[in-house]
This record gives structure tokens, sequence and C-alpha cells, in this order.
């Protein structure tokens, strides 16, 4: 050591004081007396020779103390081992007086994101495609060129705010949201994502020498935010892996100018070897030092000041393993706590630190300051470790002061932000994919006969209970809303549509409200509703109450007429009533319907009224459309492909085949009735007929259209109507300015077969492989018993394929399904389910009746198919059975 034993630490923590002292060192601290307790104040003044204070926000106040105070006590070095936004202001001044350690360029190098990535790429070092935007507002300007996804930094943050994978436009919307809420408007690094383990390097430097300390294994949250919630040391890895890092560690610091001190550099393992992710010239924060020191008995915060003094430092190996693990708990008011204690007494616990109480408002955690607290542990190995730490951390308790939800929740989620929180209800899991690609946190309500544990995985919290009765989901919206304050609430799923309305309007949540949502699934009250407010739609429609009301009705208004029930879906419990010798059987089967109920498909369906209503002459369409603020967007018209002796849909052809004039007239309709029935936001599947006197609606639904129209929708037109639902809440996509063009075509065919049990499904897994082919779903199985198509749910399942335009498409779906794709029955031999026998014949899964739609135009009322959806008023044409099922419920379900 110098005889100047005097050195100036700028925002030194207390033990970096208390061991510069220990190493001989006289110490003068300067500290911004916001950033820290009265109590640890005291304590670093306790080990200083003299502590003053600044405000370290204010970069001129700042220099002006450090250069006054290095000054007046002679200092020989001037130190900053704290937080990086401070330290090039420091290093400036201190090099300005020739106190410096490390030159000021090197800690811009290391510090500053984007000249850290520039440096990599100027020595060939650590190759990462990225791109520098001024400011927040630029980084779309960007993503044109660069593509998604993409890792967005804020070059001028510290630790893990305002770091993000961003996915879409969308989720760049809301990273930019975010920042603005930390103020920032410096410039944003994109760099590609890197996928792999995350890693950091700790070494220590001494005159331009540097040694690797040690490797930490890091754990962050899933998602895209990259709050680190564990730290594990050493990280268990192959000794060449863990000295390629260290070689392109200290490359980097060479590269940078970087002399003394320490350094700590995040490293992500991708296939292609170790990536530097960022670096800093300081210490690892999270108690990696402790880490250290647990594992292998070397201080690397003492050994600083022996560098500092000019002794030899040795690092030494580990011995053990030492893991740092935070707490990942719901937001919310504590009650009481319990189990510190217990945690303490444990023999390999370091520290245990959780700053909370009852009373205490446990914060969402969305960067490393608002995590919950921590243990330290220590274990023989990396397995024993992580075992002690997770057992450490399970002993302690806390009760809400708000009433507590039974709730499957995934052991990684971390705690949900309210403003981006969905409440969804029952709904299939790709949906729940799709919520969690946008960034959002969802807590979802699922019924327990359609619970899948995949979305319990996928969901912050999955509440299992029966969401289609208000009386069960009001206590448990409301217990949801008081704990984790969501900002949505939606269903895409028949069943959920009225219950999402009334929460949205329980909460004020703005979305489809409880009495639009009533319109759209009660038929009887959307007839009712439109004869007063639209009449352009009204037909002759009522209730049936009995054996007489449906003979009054075909009096009054005429045969045919179409009898369904009020609320159901997928062409269910649908008769077409074609003159008064259908009454008495069609009476007879309405009656054992409502004493058997659904009897396939679904349970979350009861059969409640009837409604007859007349029946509507023409081609039938459905048109997927979305709402903006009350602006409705057409995107899609589909036609239907049907056959006239059931209900059961043959498919849909995508765009439909209509003349001009009359996809207009179409577009103007479905306008009239979204405005009609309140409809102002979200998604709609509008089903109508060109009737003589003009497009007449079927029925509506506040939701996508099923039976894979989705999937036509996505291919036709490049529009993903499922995000765009789960998205436009929350303000994540952009108005569609108009009705979007078509790219493309598709056509859907339901497949049919006749009355028997399923012996084998052969071809299903050769027509996948169709360059044409966009799904198969087959829902039967060997032993499926069949019986003659009724509904939707009478089908065996779809077939979806594209092509350049419609007739193509329809063309080349019949084509597959009847060559290539076969269901053979028992009692058949192979040779008689040839492919092509035709599905009347029972040997082979085609969508057809007696012949096949080809590439007509659509003749009847179809239903998407989904079990959990709406209805709809038609019957086909003059070969209907007479008393047989005939106008379906419509309505799509879910792709």
């Amino acid at each position: 050591m110098t005889e100047n034993n005097r050195i100036l630490m700028v925002q030194p923590y207390h033990q970096l004081v208390e061991k510069a002292v220990a190493a001989g060192f006289e110490v003068v601290s300067i500290w911004d007396r916001t950033l820290q307790s009265a109590d640890y104040l005291r304590e670093v003044a306790r080990h200083s020779r003299e502590l003053l204070y600044t405000d370290f926000g204010d970069e001129t106040a700042l220099r002006t103390v450090v250069r006054e105070t290095a000054l007046a006590h002679d200092v020989a070095h001037v130190l900053h081992l704290g937080k990086e936004s401070t330290m090039l202001p420091t290093a400036l001044e201190a090099d300005a007086l020739g106190l410096a350690l490390n030159p000021p360029e090197a800690v811009r190098l290391l510090n500053d994101k984007a000249a850290m990535r520039a440096l990599l790429a100027a020595h060939g070092l650590s190759p990462v495609r990225s791109a520098v935007a001024d400011a927040p507002a630029q980084v779309g300007l960007l993503m044109g060129d660069f593509g998604y996804p993409a890792i967005v930094k804020p070059t001028r943050l510290q630790g893990s705010a305002g770091v993000r994978l961003v996915r879409s436009a969308d989720e760049l919307l809301l990273w930019r949201r975010e920042v603005e809420a930390f103020g920032y408007e410096g410039p944003v690094v994109v760099e590609e994502f890197l996928e792999g383990p995350e890693f950091s390097v700790e070494t220590l430097s001494a005159d331009g020498v540097h040694q690797v300390v040690g490797i930490t294994a890091k754990q962050v949250t899933d998602g895209d935010l990259f709050v680190e919630t564990g730290q594990l040391f050493p990280a268990p890895l192959p000794a060449r892996t863990a000295a390629a890092m260290g070689e392109l560690v200290t490359a980097l610091l060479d590269a940078a100018g970087h002399r003394f001190g320490p350094a700590h550099t995040e490293i992500i393992l991708t296939p292609a070897g170790p990536r530097v992710v960022e670096s800093q010239a300081r210490l690892g924060g999270d108690r990696i030092p402790h880490l250290i020191r647990i594992a292998t008995g070397f201080d690397i915060e003492a050994a600083i000041f022996e560098a500092l003094a000019g002794r030899p430092v040795e690092v030494a190996r580990a011995e053990r393993s030492a893991a740092i693990s935070f707490f990942q708990l719901e937001p919310g008011r504590i009650e009481h706590v319990e189990g510190q204690d217990a945690i303490r007494r444990s023999p390999y616990v370091h520290d245990l630190r959780f700053p909370y109480g009852p009373g205490d408002e446990l914060p969402v955690t969305v960067h490393s300051g608002s995590r919950h607290g921590f243990v330290v542990v220590e274990g023989a190995d990396a397995r024993e470790t992580e075992q002690r730490a997770d057992t450490a951390k399970s002993l302690l308790r806390v009760t809400y002061a708000s009433a507590l939800l039974n709730a499957v929740r995934p052991g990684t989620t971390a705690p949900m932000v309210p403003e981006r929180t969905l409440l969804l209800l029952g709904h299939l899991t790709e949906p729940l994919r799709i919520a969690k690609s946008l960034g959002l946190n969802v807590i979802l309500i699922q019924h327990k006969d359609k619970f899948d544990p995949e979305q319990a995985r996928l969901a912050d919290v999955t509440l299992v209970a029966d969401f289609t009765d208000w009386a069960v989901v009001e206590p448990l919206a409301r217990a949801a809303h008081q704990i984790w304050n969501f900002a949505a609430a939606l269903s895409l799923t028949e069943p959920g549509l009225e219950i999402a309305g009334r929460i949205n309007d329980l909460f004020g949540l703005g979305g489809t409200g409880y009495e639009t949502a009533r319109l759209l699934r009660d038929k009887l009250a959307m007839r009712r509703h439109l004869a007063e407010v639209a009449p352009r739609f009204a037909i002759g429609a009522g209730p049936l109450t009995d054996r007489e009301s449906l003979a009054s009705f075909g009096r009054e208004h005429g045969y045919p007429f179409v009898v369904k029930p009020v609320d159901l879906t997928a062409g269910f419990g649908i008769f077409k009533v074609t003159g008064p010798g259908d009454v008495d059987p069609v009476w007879r089967h309405i009656e054992a319907l409502r004493t058997g109920g659904v009897d396939r498909g679904t349970t979350l369906y009861q059969v409640g009224g009837y409604l007859m209503e007349e029946y509507i002459p023409g081609p039938e369409f459905s048109v997927e459309s979305f709402s903006f603020a009350g602006r409705h967007v057409v995107v899609a018209i589909t036609e239907k492909l049907v056959d006239e002796t059931h209900f059961a849909e043959l498919g849909h052809a995508m765009p439909a085949r209509l003349e001009a004039a009359d996809e207009r007239r179409v577009e103007a309709a479905v306008a009239a009735f979204l405005d009609a029935v309140g409809l102002t936001d979200g998604p709609a599947h509008t089903e109508l007929r060109l009737a003589p006197r003009g497009p007449l609606v079927i029925e509506g639904h506040n939701r996508n259209g099923g039976g894979r129209i989705q999937t036509l929708v996505r291919t036709a037109y490049g529009i993903d109507l499922v995000r765009y639902a789960l998205a436009w809440p929350f303000g994540l996509v952009d108005a569609l300015p108009d009705r979007p063009e078509a790219r493309a075509a598709g056509c859907v065919r339901g497949l049919l077969g006749r009355p028997g049990t399923v012996a084998e499904v052969i071809g299903a897994d050769e027509l996948r492989t169709h360059p044409g082919v966009l799904a198969v779903d087959i829902a039967a199985r060997k032993g499926t018993v069949l019986r003659a198509a009724r509904d939707n749910w009478d089908r065996l399942g779809l077939v979806a394929v594209t092509a350049p335009d419609t007739d193509k498409a329809v063309l080349l779906c019949e084509e597959l399904v009847a060559t290539r794709l076969t269901v053979r029955m028992e009692g058949e031999e192979r040779t008689q389910a040839s492919a092509g026998d035709g599905a009347r014949a029972g040997a082979t899964a085609r969508a057809g009746g007696e012949e096949p739609a080809g590439a007509g135009r659509p003749v009847q009322a179809g239903g998407e198919g989904r079990p959990e959806s709406g209805s709809a008023a038609r019957a086909d044409g003059e070969r209907a059975a007479k008393a047989g099922p005939t106008n379906r419920t419509e309505s799509g379900g879910r792709s």
C-alpha cells in the first residue's frame, strides 16, 4: 500500500466501507440520503472518516462534491462500486483529477448496453444481431427490418427495468407504456432473442489482469419481463463450457480497457456458444458475493481492497453450493405472516429477508426492486441446495386481508400486473397461449369437465368452477378482482358470454355488457328486440308453449317454419315444420329433448325454452367482424356448404362467392344488426341469408366463429381474430382501417358417416402431409358409435384446406376427403371400405349427403359445430326430412 491510504467511495455499501477499513484504508463516503434508510446510512458513517450527502440525480452537484471532497481529503483514489447510473459522472471527475482506477471510457463501454454491443461487434466477440433507437418511440421504426421476436433494452436503466421480450407490434406498444412509467426517453438497444440458460460471470481485475472468480446460474420469471428469481453458485457447468465463458468475458474486459475492480457480466449459453447479454463494472447483485463466500470461503468484497493495496489475491475453488431464492407471492394486503422463525432455525439457511408484516401491501413484481424478499441457503451440491431453498420458502405462510381463493397455480408464476390482467371464462388452451404471448396475466375460470392441466400451467391462476352459473361466478369474480384487480373479463365460448357481460357490468370494465350478450344468446329476446328497433330484420316469431302453439303458428305465418331452442348451438334440437302433419311428431321430439336434455357434445347446456320463427329462404352466409369503439369492420364472409337432409354442416368456403352488390348488402346488414343489439367492441359472428327481401339475420354472437373458420380467416386474410379479441381490451392492437383484401382462399368440410361402430380411421396422417391441407381434425376413433347425422355433434371431424381461390379450395377439399380418408365400420372388410365410396355408403368419411356440394353455392343453413356456442333459425329446401331435425342452432365453434 502507498503512504496515502485515503480513498473516496461513492455510494458504498456499508460492508464495503467496513472491509476497506479492515484492509488499512481511510474512507470518505458520498451518499444520496433519499436512497437508503437512516439506520443504514448511520452504519456507513460509523466506518467512514466522513459521510457526505448529495443528490445523485443532479450530475453537476455530484461531480462538484466528488471534486471538492477528493481535494479536501487528499485521497489517493476515487472508487465507485454502487449503482451504474452514477458511475460515469464519478469516473469523469476522478479522471480529471488523476484519481481514476478505470478510464471513463471503459466504464461507459461496459455499462452502456448499446456501446457494449458495438464494442463486441467491433472485436468479433459474441455475435448478436442488434440495432439502436434514439428513443423508445423510434423502436417501432426499426422492427420492420429487424423482425420479431426481439429483446428491447433501455440503455440507461438499471437491472431488468424496462428489459422485455417483444413478439409483435402489440407487445411493443405495451412495452412503450411500461417504459413511459419510468419517465425514460433515452436510447434503446434492440437485440435478437437468444434462447438458452442464463449465467453471470464474476471477475476481479488488478492492473488490467482479470481473474474469473466464479459463474452463477440464474433463474428468471417465465414470460417476457426477465425478473431474476434466484441465483445458484457455482453454476453446474462442464469445465470446457465454463472456460469458454471466462475467456469471452476477459476478452470483453480487455476490449473495454477495464483495469481495476469487479465486473459482473451476464451470459446466455446458446446452441452456438456463450453470448454476452450485458456487463457492468461492479459487483454482482442478489447477494452473489455472499454466495461465493459460502461456497468457496473467498470474500470478493474484501479482495477488492486487498488488490487496491497491492497485495496478491488468490481465488478459491468451490467446496459447497449456495443459492439465493426469492419469494414469489400474490400481491395484496397482508393480514398475517408466520414461519420466519422456522426458516431461520433451519441449519442450512444463512439469510432471510421478508420486510413485510400485517397491514403491508405486497407489490406486483415487475422488476428486481419489487420482489418480495429471499432466503439464502447452502448445500453439498446444486440439487440439494435448490431443494433446500424450496423447503425454506414453503415455511413462510402469508394470509391476506381479502378472501383467498382456492386456485390452481403453477409454482413459477410471478405476481400479476393489474392493468394487463385478464379474467377468462372457459377457454380452450390455444387462446391461453395467445394471451400469454401478448404479455397478459390470465385468471382462468374453467369448468371441471373442461379442465386441462396444460391450461393450469399457462394461466397465472386457474379457478375450477361452473363458469355458466352466475351464483357461483359472482363471489369468485369479486374476490379475484379484489386480489388481482383484473382490467378486463372475456369469454369466447358460448356458455360464458353472458357471465362475462355480467362481470364487465359489475366492475365497469367496458367491453360487451350483459344486455347485449343476452340479446345475442336468447334468440327469442333478439327477435323481439329487432322487431322494435330494426324492423328490416323482423320476421314472424314467438315462444313455443304447447302443441297447440305449433299449430297456431303455422296457421298464422304459414309453412314451413322453424322450431329451435332459444339458446343452444351446433344445430342441436332444431326442427323444420313443413306442414300440419309435422306438428305432432315435432312436438313429441321436443318433449323428449326437454326430458332427456343435451345428450352429447357437452354438459354445459340445458334445454330450456323453444322459439318458433318463419323459415327464411335463400343462400346462407356467416360473417366474421370486429368492432372498434362502435365502428364495425367486416373481415370475412363465409358461404355455407350444406346438405338439405340434415343440419350437420358440411363445411364453409371463404371468401364467399358473392357479387359485389350482394357483398355490400351483407356488410351493411351486419353493421345495422350489431348497432341494433348494442355491440361496440370485439368480435362478432353473424349468420344471415340473402332472402328475396334482402339480407335477414338468423342469429349473431359476440365471439368468433368456430368450425375452423378462424383457420380460414388467418389463411385468407392474415388476421388472427382470436388474438384481436384478447388484445383489443388492452389496447395492444391497432383498429383495422377497413375490410382486408383476401390473399388466398380456404374450405372446411365436415365429415359424415353412416350409423354403426367405427373399426378404424384410415388416411388421416397421410392427409395431413398434403401441402394444401391446413388441418385434419378427426373425432372418431375405434369403437366410436355413429348415428344418422342430425347436427354438428354427429360429425366425425373436419378437414380444412387452402387454395388460390374459393372454387379451387372447394374442389380440392372435396377431392381429398373423397379419395384420401376412409372410416371403416365394424363388419366391413378393408376392401369394402375404400376411399371414394361415399359417406352415405358408410365406408368413406365424405362431406356429403346424396351428392357432394362440390363447387356449387350453399343451399341451406349450417352451424359451425361448436359444442359451446349459439343457434340459428333455418331449414333446408324441399328435400328436408319432414319431421326430422332441420333448422339448427348456428354459431361458430372454436377453431
